[in-house]
């Protein structure tokens, strides 16, 4: 009876102690205090950027970067109901030409928003390319609504993408051939889920995102050498505690949903973020799937950092690819 009782414990104790690591997981990878954390004031017509000195534009000897070539010429203040009931999305808007493709500019994971770095350059790129842009804040980062302290990884931003793809059909007279999306990191995750669920939408541009939650986490529970098992423990209280699991809607689903429509991916290939396999697995996925399908891995380059390295070449893929599949 006594071994008994000490075995009952002993799994009691290790219950408690496996969905506490699970806890702290969801924590560490979720919370938000919503700041984007910039050391200066960006705008599309004014900001500011200085790489990371251990990125691959660090070693490369780009220790600053001359943003005044990359300046979006205006933009507007936007605002605009998400799909997601109670939350409303703000949201810059450049209009260059009504008749060229306009794109849905989406960040990536906390502590982003709209006036970080990679977003302001992405949207400097397209307008130069004559291209319209709308880059957002997502629910819960920036100036949208704060609903509480966690992210959903993309499992409930995809539905602000979609109110920013409604805002400019209904609103700004774009015919549903002409949007398209680009999503950087995280950004680029929720930009294919939103893709995977509205058919409407053409084309999309994805900057290193993970082909799913689970091979991600597992990625992420390896360094710090850990068993893969927690993402059960992770799956299990994400549902309890934040309302949805962060695999229920992942990448594969938007190539799984093409339905013959484009998708680009680029990554770079020594990405210490989101490690390469991820976009080789989406690639290889994608040979499988109907949709038209093209990518960029990009040598000696980091995380999100292409577009910074070549922005000419990134630029014109991009100039290329929606003006080719959009209307």
């Amino acid at each position: 009876m006594q071994y008994l009782r000490s075995a009952l414990r002993f799994l009691a104790a290790t219950f408690v102690l496996y969905f506490l690591v699970s806890l702290f997981f969801i924590y560490r990878v979720a919370y938000t205090d919503h700041h984007c954390r910039l050391p200066f004031p960006n705008t599309p017509t004014t900001w500011q950027f200085n790489p990371s000195p251990k990125s691959s534009l660090a070693i490369a000897g780009i220790t600053s970067l001359d943003t005044k070539r990359w300046k979006t010429p205006h933009y507007t203040n936007v605002s605009f109901p998400s799909r997601k009931d109670g939350i409303t999305i703000s949201g810059w808007y450049t209009e260059i030409d009504k008749q060229a493709p306009v794109v849905i500019v989406s960040h990536g994971i906390k502590p982003n928003c709209k006036a970080n770095s990679q977003p302001l350059m992405a949207m400097a790129l397209l307008t130069q390319a004559g291209m319209n842009v709308l880059n957002i804040d997502l629910q819960n980062y920036g100036d949208s609504t704060h609903i509480d302290s966690f992210i959903r990884l993309g499992q409930h931003e995809y539905l602000d993408i979609l109110g920013a793809f409604d805002w400019l059909t209904t609103q700004k007279g774009y015919s549903t051939d002409q949007v398209g999306l680009a999503g950087l990191s995280l950004g680029a995750v929720t930009s294919a889920i939103a893709f995977s669920q509205e058919p409407a939408i053409k084309a999309i541009w994805l900057d290193s995102p993970f082909v799913d939650f689970d091979t991600m986490f597992t990625f992420e529970l390896s360094r710090y050498h850990l068993p893969a098992f927690f993402k059960y423990g992770v799956n299990i209280l994400s549902k309890l505690l934040l309302g949805t699991r962060p695999d229920e809607l992942t990448c594969r689903d938007a190539l799984r949903n093409a339905d013959g429509r484009a998708i680009f991916l680029t990554q770079g290939e020594e990405d210490v973020r989101i490690p390469i396999s991820q976009g080789q697995t989406f690639a290889e996925l994608a040979e499988d799937s109907n949709a038209h399908f093209e990518t960029w891995f990009v040598p000696e380059t980091d995380h999100v950092d292409a577009m910074f390295l070549y922005p000419y070449t990134y630029q014109d893929k991009m100039r290329t690819f929606f003006n080719e599949f959009l209307g």
